[in-house]
């Protein structure tokens, strides 16, 4: 165990850094929606040396992922010969929209918390502000190697390590393989489709799509729109860039967005989207639940979530998979949960072990056991039948480790998707690609400006 004195000088320099860049918050997160420990309703008993202790994991709403929490704790209680066994973890969990911001509270009001559960992209805006331990001095080279290069990066912040894995994921445009067999769409190969007018995607998304009644509304359309939201959108506008460019990228080295967001080969891209609803009408301006999977659009550019709800909700439904569309350049956006130490905790010590299990192999493999998502380490991804058996998680492996790419890597991620979801949904009203790229560009670099000197 580390030396007490060690861990309190920690604390007192990360919370004074936490102080001075978060703005303090009216009311502490609630508690109302506290679950039982997660490895039952009894917590472990203390050992003769060791006093009870009760961890605070401020989580995401998620009922697999409390099953799966159960079960790794119980495990957890039994390494070392029940080194552990003394700690309880007790859990707060919060709807996804509102766990950014219960986060922030609960540091910024010295609530009492300890670990955290932060989406991928939101790492950098959490440390920066001070909200997340640094971590780099308690991870080896050789523990970091233990995951995909993307989970370390988007676990990051200038050189500095903050908060290690849960897990991955990725996108392939799934289909409807009925619809392909009556459309005579030729699946022999897994390579993806071509953007752009009189390429393959178009082409294809126009057989599949139907409107037997010609009032231009079709029945079917050839592709889900699957949300306004950047995860999906905004792969296609990254697509059209070289890889390392900063179409590419989607930001500017120094963290703005303008040349980035409203490169030229950007708006081409979102020109072509827009296009897709109103010139060729192959997928809707709406975003609905379970398009392709309900019969109304024959593909959906979707992560590895889709095949669960195909199995749970859709168990009839005959799907395959092949790898996403692009422009010029092979993207697969990535990039999911992580695990975080809250600056203001009082049991580093306890905290850091729990972590370090969660995002082991052995932890990580009670996240795959019950949400089945792509593994970020690597050793269990490599050891899963699962991606070597199934052609469709075989293939999801293949693009994440080959052209996986972490969403916008920014302090401002939370600013920039908000202000993407709205140029989205003006872009699909109709509104002038160009013109709409530049002021969003402009919008998020102002959201962008109060995180200045982020990356040097």
């Amino acid at each position: 165990m580390k030396k007490y004195l060690q861990a309190l000088f920690i604390l007192v320099v990360v919370f004074s850094l936490m102080l001075a860049g978060c703005q303090p918050a009216a009311q502490p997160a609630a508690d109302e929606a506290n679950e039982p420990a997660a490895a039952g309703d009894e917590a472990a008993p203390a050992s003769d040396e060791q006093e009870p202790v009760t961890l605070h994991f401020l989580k995401i709403q998620d009922d697999l992922e409390a099953k799966a929490f159960a079960e790794m704790v119980e495990a957890w209680h039994q390494v070392e010969d029940g080194k552990w066994s003394y700690v309880e973890i007790v859990y707060d969990s919060k709807p996804f929209a509102d766990l950014f911001p219960s986060i922030e509270k609960a540091v910024a009001t010295d609530s009492q918390i300890d670990i955290v559960q932060a989406d991928g992209p939101d790492v950098k805006h959490f440390a920066y502000n001070g909200v997340l331990l640094d971590l780099t001095e308690y991870f080896t080279e050789d523990e970091l190697a233990t995951w995909d290069t993307q989970s370390v990066l988007e676990g990051s912040l200038n050189g500095k390590f903050y908060a290690p894995p849960e897990a991955q994921s990725c996108q392939l445009m799934w289909y409807n393989a009925d619809m392909f067999e009556e459309a005579g769409i030729d699946v022999s190969t897994t390579d993806g489709w071509i953007y752009g007018d009189g390429e393959s995607a178009i082409t294809n998304w126009q057989k599949l799509t139907v409107d037997s009644n010609g009032d231009g509304t079709p029945e079917v359309f050839g592709l889900e729109n699957s949300g306004p939201w950047d995860y999906f959108q905004r792969i296609p506008s990254r697509t059209n860039g070289e890889k390392g460019d900063v179409t590419y990228l989607g930001i500017n080295a120094d963290g703005t967005f303008t040349g980035s967001f409203d490169s030229d080969a950007a708006i081409e891209a979102y020109q072509f989207q827009q296009d897709m609803v109103n010139e060729y009408k192959v997928m809707s301006a709406t975003n609905t639940a379970n398009q392709m999977l309900s019969g109304i659009a024959a593909t959906a550019i979707y992560q590895d979530m889709i095949m669960g709800t195909q199995k749970d909700q859709f168990p009839d439904f005959n799907m395959g998979a092949i790898k996403s569309p692009y422009f010029k350049t092979e993207v697969c956006q990535s990039g999911s949960w992580h695990y975080g130490i809250a600056a203001n905790t009082k049991y580093l010590d306890e905290a850091l072990a729990f972590v370090k299990f969660a995002s082991s192999d052995e932890g990580a493999s009670y996240i795959w056991k019950y949400k089945s998502q792509i593994p970020a380490n690597i050793g269990l991804l490599n050891t899963l039948p699962d991606f070597t058996d199934d052609p469709a998680r075989a293939l999801m492996k293949e693009a994440m480790l080959e052209n996986g790419v972490n969403r916008i890597e920014t302090p401002a991620y939370t600013e920039y998707n908000s202000l993407f979801t709205e140029f989205f949904g003006s872009l699909l009203a109709g509104d002038d690609a160009a013109e709409l790229a530049h002021e969003y560009a402009g919008l998020m670099d102002q959201a962008a400006a109060k995180y200045e000197g982020w990356n040097q």
